[in-house]
């Protein structure tokens, strides 16, 4: 308020004139931060914290039920209050220190909010989404409404799972390159972005509607499957989902929420998945199909025991491939902290996925398996929420547990899933829209190409482990063994045994029902039957198929002619990718056989030991591999039959309704 003299006359004063203030643009507060913080989502920076904590003996609530640790801690209170009222009475209470205090963030309801400003309701939402404002520690001693309120995330704390509501690089590892989006030097008003501002008003549109109505939470999700991941999901190199994951957990102890109890197997379905699609014959016209993503070479991965690498994060399924990013939405009547601990839970998953993918190939489960490269470690996945018009983007990675976190402290995990908070906002205007467009649109360009391609890079190691460990199963199976003359007809189909080791499945099966196990051991089967049309005749300079099909340029770019297994998927393929007449298939066949005839020829003179063309190393496929004793398969030993391996003993009839190959 300002008052104003008269020109004429100094002492006559006019009106008061009202002046505005400027209105700047709001920013955060950022919380004070004491000498030694209790290491929690709101702490802004690593150099905060203390280097290293000391292990801290165990909680005392171990073994209680919450029954019995509500009378213990209420007994607790009542003897500390009669002690305060001591110190009050003798005027000591200056002996008294105040540790810290936890200020409680309920959740936001919308109904509510009538006369709120969007800042404020943008910050309530903040701090109730950060959850607990400290981590889990080993002793931890809380009231029992607090762990009934906050148990759900120090669970996850024991589990690995901790949120950041800050980035700073420096909470990075550095051995951990993190690629994040950005909005530096973007300008929102260039022409450039004007298809995206266009998006941004439709998306707006639906957002303000939606709140002005009170919508479901289906229209919040099914708008953002439209605005928001329209193009992720339009792209033909990613396939986007309502994808169902599978993990084992273990149990988190009601009262302490320290790690106990026996793994349970588990299934959740995220809103949405994105991953890299997964291509099959019929694919293979399209200049995205890669040939290291087919499915059945997927499943190859999946299914065998020496291997068992997961693609899809739904067991035994191969259509998504390791997802990179994941979306949970939340109506007004949802829970926002709820959609974060599901997002992070699919998320560390994921990173799961990517961590075997990365490593060095071998049986997935194995401990101390090193990484391919240097830069295989650095993998990370993407995380975006919504509660109604707010939403989150966060960035996850996975990382041994430090000494702080308390490394190797019983009830906690061995390594650890941050996921730091990159952007988050209430999308009510313009400018806000488009920020989280241009953020989610590049991730969507980073998912299909950077990312895609160190999967595949990786992906080739394995495939072509696999192929090893397949020939492996064929040259014990027809050559030590001599398991290819132990043959069986049934109404003129000839079916040949199967050694029940190649029939093993993978040690992530055991979770799985029996009637499911069963069908994934029929497709192993096919899988070895696949292996012996390849490795029989030891043609390793053209691995890995008989033959190839090279009409009109047919396979992925970079890579012609796709390979046929069989003659069946001869057949299958060149009527269906092609169009061909079956006169034309018979006369391919007839090709077939004569390829097969001189690979027998050949066999028969030169043994299996068929050099590489151009080389004097003997294939791929004819290495020799370690046995289950002393000898060596590929040798000239006679081995017993029963001693080194269980033929399955079962009736004739079943065994080819379960194992029937035709035309062997």
């Amino acid at each position: 308020m300002e008052t104003m003299l008269d020109s004429g006359n100094t002492e006559e004063q006019t009106k008061p004139v009202l002046r505005l203030r400027h209105k700047k643009p709001n920013k955060q507060n950022t919380p004070r931060v004491g000498k030694d913080p209790r290491d929690g989502p709101l702490v802004p920076d690593p150099d905060d914290l203390p280097k290293s904590r000391d292990k801290l003996p165990g909680s005392r609530a171990v073994g209680l039920s919450m029954e019995e640790y509500r009378a213990s801690y209420k007994e607790e209170m009542a003897q500390a209050r009669k002690k305060i009222m001591e110190l009050k009475a003798a005027k000591r209470l200056h002996e008294v220190e105040l540790q810290y205090v936890d200020i409680l963030w309920s959740s936001v309801d919308m109904m509510r909010m009538a006369g709120r400003t969007d800042d404020e309701i943008e910050a309530r939402l903040e701090m109730y989404y950060a959850g607990p404002q400290g981590y889990l520690t080993p002793n931890n001693f809380e009231a029992p409404h607090m762990i009934e309120r906050h148990g759900a995330d120090w669970g996850q704390n024991a589990r690995g799972f901790y949120y950041r509501h800050y980035f700073s690089p420096r909470w990075v590892p550095l051995n951990q390159n993190l690629w994040v989006p950005s909005l530096d030097d973007i300008d929102w008003n260039h022409f450039n972005e004007a298809s995206r501002r266009s998006r941004a008003e439709t998306f707006l549109k639906h957002v303000l509607n939606n709140e002005k109505w009170r919508k479901s939470e289906y229209a919040w999700e099914a708008d953002a499957w439209t605005d928001v991941f329209g193009q992720m999901k339009s792209d033909p190199a990613l396939a986007v989902d309502k994808h169902e994951y599978n993990t084992v957990k273990l149990k988190r102890h009601p009262v302490s929420c320290l790690l106990a109890g026996e793994p349970k197997f588990i299934k959740r379905i995220p809103d949405a998945t994105f991953g890299l699609a997964t291509f099959k014959p019929t694919d293979y016209q399209s200049a995205l199909a890669e040939w290291d993503l087919d499915r059945d070479r997927l499943e190859a991965l999946l299914l065998h025991r020496h291997v068992g690498l997961i693609s899809d994060p739904r067991w035994g399924g191969t259509d998504l491939a390791f997802p990179f990013a994941v979306y949970e939405a939340k109506g007004w009547s949802g829970d926002a902290q709820e959609a974060r601990r599901q997002a992070c839970s699919a998320g560390a998953v994921y990173l799961d996925m990517l961590d075997d993918l990365t490593r060095v190939p071998g049986k997935v489960g194995k401990k101390n398996r090193v990484y391919q490269s240097t830069k295989s470690r650095h993998n990370q996945v993407f995380v975006f929420t919504s509660f109604g018009a707010h939403w989150h983007i966060l960035a996850g990675y996975k990382r041994p547990r430090l000494d702080r976190e308390f490394a190797g402290h019983d009830g906690f995990s061995e390594s650890v899933y941050v996921f730091h908070r990159l952007w988050s906002g209430r999308v009510v205007t313009l400018r806000k829209a488009w920020e989280l467009l241009s953020l989610v649109d590049q991730i969507h360009l980073w998912g299909a190409t950077e990312f895609r391609n160190s999967v595949m890079q990786s992906l080739r190691q394995w495939h072509e482990f696999s192929r090893i460990c397949y020939a492996s199963d064929v040259n014990f199976m027809t050559r030590d063994l001599e398991m290819g003359t132990i043959r069986h007809k049934i109404d003129g189909k000839v079916y040949l045994s199967l050694p029940k080791l190649s029939l093993q499945l993978a040690d992530w099966a055991t979770y799985l029902s029996d009637q499911f196990r069963e069908k994934l051991q029929k497709k192993a089967a096919l899988h070895v039957q696949d292996a012996y049309h390849r490795d029989r005749f030891a043609l390793s300079d053209t691995w890995p198929a008989r033959t190839f099909c090279l009409v009109d340029d047919c396979g992925p770019v970079g890579g012609p002619g796709y390979p046929l297994l069989s003659k069946a998927d001869m057949v299958m393929h060149y009527r269906e990718i092609h169009g061909k007449s079956d006169e034309h298939i018979a006369s391919l066949m007839r090709f077939f056989c004569d390829i097969e005839e001189a690979g027998t020829a050949d066999n028969a003179l030169g043994g299996r030991k068929r050099m590489r063309s151009g080389s004097e190393e003997p294939g791929l496929c004819t290495k020799r591999f370690k046995g289950s004793s002393d000898h060596e398969v590929g040798g000239n030993h006679q081995i017993e039959l029963g001693r080194r391996i269980n033929i399955l003993t079962i009736g004739l009839e079943e065994f080819a309704k379960k194992l029937e190959y035709s035309g062997w």
